[in-house]
């Protein structure tokens, strides 16, 4: 892998080159010079997102969401998880998987949560409390040839299922781009999520079966989105009348019949 920070500090070379010339007191050498072109060439970055029309308002929600799931100042660790969250181990010695948190309940005075993971590549949810979590190393930007770049894990899991569902049903000819693209998303999310690369298509075929046969044929993301929000929203977003409002926790999920021994 190349050296990111090496390329990072490259980067910044050229910006201030480009804006200033040649600095007495330039980026290396000052602390005060290098904060202020990092928060001008982020600012440049999201426009030059803007102007051409790409997405980058997710990516930062995302890096400031695992800032706060990190313990940052202004983080209460009661509510340092979310749902959808990215999360591993502790001890990645014991259990070497990487998921997302699909189900939250928190019971009493206690900062940390019961929980319910999506790993990738294990098709029982698996229980754990956030007291043995922490946020998961990110995975590296894999770009595609059909779905534009993948910048995170669960958006990841999201094209391989995409993907899935554009394999013709029948024998005909497959896009052999697409199949490229699934082999390579595949896999860079079973070595992330530390599963197979043929467990990861064997699980999400039976999540994109899910999906395909959802009344309305919702896109995977609209029901993450829906699934972030127990209450009415996820009601209104599946098409069904909400019930009465619940200020209460989310009730304990039903407990798996072969849970994990944690």
């Amino acid at each position: 892998m190349p050296d990111r920070i090496g390329a990072a500090t490259l980067a910044l070379n050229a910006y201030e080159q480009h804006l200033f010339g040649d600095l007495t007191n330039g980026h290396r050498t000052d602390h005060a010079e290098t904060e202020g072109l990092l928060y001008a060439l982020v600012a440049d970055l999201i426009r030059y997102g803007e102007g051409n029309h790409l997405n980058v308002a997710d990516l930062l929600d995302a890096l400031v969401q695992a800032q706060i799931d990190r313990g940052g100042a202004l983080s209460n660790p009661r509510y340092s998880f979310r749902l959808n969250t990215e999360v591993q181990f502790r001890d990645r010695d014991a259990e070497h998987h990487r998921g997302f948190i699909t189900q939250l309940r928190l019971d009493g005075p206690r900062q940390e949560a019961e929980c319910v993971l999506r790993i990738p590549g294990v098709i029982d949810p698996q229980h754990s409390s956030t007291a043995q979590l922490e946020p998961a190393t990110r995975i590296v930007p894999l770009p595609t040839r059909t779905c534009g770049i993948v910048f995170s894990a669960l958006e990841a899991e999201d094209t391989v299922i995409e993907l899935i569902r554009a394999l013709p049903r029948q024998d005909h000819a497959t896009d052999p781009q697409v199949l490229a693209d699934l082999t390579e998303v595949s896999t860079a999310l079973a070595t992330w999520s530390g599963t197979k690369p043929e467990q990861v298509l064997h699980h999400l075929r039976h999540l994109a079966d899910d999906v395909h046969h959802a009344p309305d044929d919702r896109s995977v993301a609209a029901q993450r989105a829906a699934a972030s929000f127990p209450n009415d929203i996820a009601a209104l977003l599946a098409g069904e009348q909400p019930g009465p409002a619940d200020h209460s926790h989310p009730r304990h999920p039903a407990s798996n019949s072969h849970p994990r021994r944690m």
